[in-house]
């Protein structure tokens, strides 16, 4: 019986040696890079369409200005900048970034991150942390230039990004995220970046590529119906790297979180909600500055959006009331719309 138990530790040991000996992804890392922008907003809205017209996007996946004002298309006080989560589109906001951009007179810009959008069936493959961070960083420049006072929202992966930019730009104003991605709901995505992390994606997906079949109609259009697997190892490379309690020490901004959590059974099944409760306790945001709630009607992993939210309007509210009473940002005259607040289809 020794000699059994001797040889299966050492069949162990070796198993384990050829595991952490596994190939593992080291993707380019995240470096910072100078912005340059023509400070003419005019020129600005043209070059950002040209450069997206030559990206072989899918129809209304682009990125783009929504102003304030469409005949004067000046700086506004306050601009927002709308940062999609991954997989996803400006769509995966809408219509409460408009809504409210609209009820505070901000410009907005809904940005498309990199490689996302894009009309390939090998979507995400050349993505990297790189890339992923830079194209995050480039919305912001553009929100600057559009406000003078910049408010970052994002969704989901988003949410991580607007995290990411807020640990690094003290200057931002303030940040709302929906149902942030600190970590996936499935602990399992972990494997990814670590040993043979390639080659376990493709042993489960069964190939190289994701397909969402839970995609249809008209919300097909702004997610996408497949994409490659190394999106997800890029994904999780960024929590890795960011998603810590070192970097949320470094948020002192005001910060909203809204997600969805009704009981243990229903809650948000595609990001951690007990990751996001973690992360919102260990920010350096000042306890009066910050405000978390959940949205049991809701229903869905993304709460903003009229494709998905069952609760746009109890999203919409909670998040004025935090612009206006945390941080202080003047409402103008502007009515919003009940029917882009209704249930979801």
């Amino acid at each position: 019986m020794k000699r059994f138990f001797t040889i299966t530790g050492l069949l162990v040991a070796v198993l384990a040696v050829g595991y952490f000996a596994g190939p593992t992804a080291h993707p380019e890392a995240v470096k910072d890079e100078t912005i340059t922008l023509d400070p003419d907003l005019v020129k600005l809205e043209k070059s950002i369409a040209e450069s997206e017209s030559k990206a072989n996007l899918r129809f209304d996946n682009e990125a783009r200005i929504v102003w304030a004002d469409s005949l004067r298309r000046v700086k506004t006080p306050y601009s927002i900048v709308y940062i999609p989560g991954f997989s996803a589109s400006w769509a995966e906001g809408d219509p409460i970034h408009k809504q409210i951009a609209r009820h505070f007179g901000c410009n907005l810009y809904l940005a498309r991150t990199a490689e996302h959008g894009v009309d390939s069936p090998d979507a995400l493959k050349d993505i990297t942390p790189a890339n992923y961070a830079a194209s995050a960083e480039r919305a912001l420049a553009i929100g600057k230039s559009l406000g003078d006072k910049v408010i970052v929202m994002g969704t989901s992966a988003g949410g991580m990004l607007t995290l990411y930019l807020a640990a690094h730009h003290p200057e931002i104003d303030g940040l709302i995220l929906y149902s942030p991605c600190i970590a996936t709901a499935n602990p399992a995505l972990k494997l990814a970046t670590g040993p043979w992390g390639k080659q376990i994606l493709n042993q489960v997906f069964q190939g190289e590529h994701l397909v969402n079949t839970h995609y249809n109609g008209a919300r097909a259009k702004y997610w996408f119906p497949q994409y490659h697997t190394n999106g997800l190892i890029t994904l999780q490379t960024m929590l890795n790297a960011y998603m810590t309690p070192e970097q949320f020490q470094k948020v002192k901004q005001p910060v909203f979180m809204g997600y969805y959590y009704k009981d243990e059974e229903h809650q948000d099944n595609v990001v951690s909600v007990p990751a996001m409760l973690a992360m919102y306790d260990e920010l350096g945001t000042p306890a009066d500055k910050k405000e978390k709630i959940a949205f049991p009607n809701a229903g869905e992993h993304v709460i903003a959006s009229h494709f998905t939210s069952g609760d746009l309007n109890g999203v919409y509210q909670a998040t004025e009331k935090f612009m206006s009473t945390i941080l202080k940002v003047p409402s103008t005259p502007v009515s919003v719309p009940t029917l882009a607040l209704g249930a979801k289809k």
